[in-house]
């Protein structure tokens, strides 16, 4: 089954892992499980972030400047939400990496990614996404 992935979606599958461990530990009450997943949040939805800033400045004759401000606005909004309470981190990561795919969803992007790629993005999102609401679940005082 490994051998019809592309690395790309290895490497993308893999990164879940942390998600799906640290989202299910905090729902289970482990110790530092939330902290840890607040961090790792914020570490992937830079990294994203990051790869939509390189397509935008590998594209500059096709760039709109206001989905280079949101790219790093989400990088921003992650970080501003690192220092707060786990529950309402959560929600804001979560909205950081919708937003995310949202810009992707701009022609730079589809010509930019193949279609595969986009797949895999909407496989990953949905995950993580329901990672940040079990854990806005757990979170809940």
């Amino acid at each position: 089954m490994l051998k019809h992935l592309t690395l790309s979606e290895i490497l993308g599958y893999a990164g879940l892992i942390p998600f799906v461990v640290l989202g299910v530990g905090t729902f289970a009450g482990v110790g530092e499980a939330g902290d840890l997943f607040k961090l790792y949040s914020l570490l992937i939805l830079a990294f994203m972030a990051g790869g939509c800033w390189g397509v935008e400045q590998a594209n500059p004759e096709k760039i709109e400047s206001n989905l280079l401000a949101l790219s790093i606005g989400a990088f921003l909004w992650g970080v501003l939400a690192y220092f707060l309470p786990l529950n309402v981190a959560v929600v804001m990561l979560l909205v950081g990496f919708v937003l995310l795919l949202w810009i992707e969803a701009n022609p730079l992007f589809k010509s930019a990614y193949e279609p595969r790629y986009k797949r895999l993005r909407l496989v990953l999102t949905s995950v993580v996404a329901l990672m940040h609401i079990l854990v806005f679940i757990a979170s809940q005082p």
